[in-house]
């Protein structure tokens, strides 16, 4: 079985970006931790800086169910809206080659 990947394009709102950094980093934190996370990082293009891209790798589809219904990420997933200029794009990618 493969690992699977998650890519999540957030754009806050320019007067919320040093909130919305730190729920990020707060979400990060604690989700690599967890079982079955390979990889979580948070990215930012140099042009936009409202905008982030987050880059999440799990072994399983099941550690990241597990993780979609912790605590923590629900709690960024309540606020995040708030702090948003427009829903985030989620993209769950499946390798091809």
């Amino acid at each position: 079985m493969s690992s699977v990947k998650v890519i999540n394009v957030w754009q806050c709102t320019p007067d919320t970006e040093e909130t919305f950094e730190q729920e990020l980093k707060r979400l990060v934190d604690t989700s690599v931790t967890e079982d079955g996370c390979i990889s979580y990082e948070i990215y930012q293009p140099k042009d936009q800086p409202n905008e982030y891209v987050m880059i999440e790798e799990w072994q399983t589809e099941d550690a990241l169910d597990l993780h979609q219904n912790s605590a923590h990420y629900k709690h960024f997933v309540r606020i995040a809206p708030v702090l948003q200029n427009k829903p985030a794009e989620i993209k769950q990618l499946v390798r091809l080659v």
